[in-house]
């Protein structure tokens, strides 16, 4: 944690990256959140840091490491291709068309045409994405985030809803991941403080979501319960200085 606060954000993030890369198999868990649902100026500032810092491609670095419907969604939320929102170009008209393609990938097909999906959703800005959603929720009776979680399996599904998430309620997910590295048996401590550093300026916000989501309890309580000694303290300091 702490070598991560040492250095600038972007360069803490590409640690992350190879973090996740390092040894025999590769940790998805911790790769998608610090890929998935960035602004296309945030995924220009990480591949030109990591290429300083590495001289190396992320692309081709993550090449190799994925597979199947999780690489696809990786490589697609690289090419940071998300549209800027455009009233005369993302009308109803389109969210409806969109939404009706959506749904053929998916549900409406035999099998499911993942690269489809994987470009509405990643190249719609929010805006629009909340557009097509609502479109697809009276149209077909539940949300895209259902759709997703029909339709993917694995890493593939979480990496998809969590780019929805972010897009749409990027509190409510930040908020959902943190409690994530901390559910079952252990705490992911590696994944719990990339979350923390990754999505630190989001905090306030995120705080006030884990208490709504979560009963009351807050994200304080939560970690205190989870972690001990110096990395407890630490991580409290942290989100007691964002609040």
């Amino acid at each position: 944690l702490i070598q991560f606060l040492a250095q600038p954000l972007e360069e803490a993030e590409c640690e992350m990256i190879r973090l996740a890369c390092r040894g025999a198999g590769t940790n998805e868990s911790l790769l998608y959140p610090i890929i998935c649902g960035r602004s296309n100026e945030d995924m220009q500032v990480l591949k030109k840091t990591y290429f300083e810092k590495y001289e190396k491609d992320i692309a081709i670095a993550l090449d190799g490491e994925l597979s199947g419907d999780f690489e696809k969604l990786i490589f697609y939320s690289l090419q940071a291709a998300e549209e800027e929102f455009n009233e005369e170009y993302h009308t109803e008209e389109k969210a409806d068309e969109d939404a009706d393609a959506f749904y053929e990938a998916g549900q409406g097909s035999w099998g499911t045409d993942e690269g489809k999906m994987f470009k509405i959703l990643v190249n719609s800005p929010p805006e629009y994405l909340k557009m097509v959603d609502a479109k697809y929720v009276e149209k077909y009776g539940y949300s895209l985030w259902r759709a997703m979680e029909k339709e993917l399996r694995g890493y593939a599904e979480k990496a998809a809803v969590f780019t929805f998430g972010m897009k749409i309620k990027p509190a409510e997910t930040v908020a959902k991941l943190i409690e994530s590295t901390m559910a079952g048996i252990g705490t992911d401590e590696l994944g719990l403080s990339a979350a923390v550093v990754r999505y630190q300026r989001l905090l306030p916000e995120v705080t006030q979501a884990y208490e709504e989501l979560f009963g009351g309890k807050t994200l304080e309580k939560r970690i205190k319960g989870e972690t001990s000694g110096r990395y407890e303290k630490l991580l409290v300091e942290i989100i007691s200085v964002r609040e």
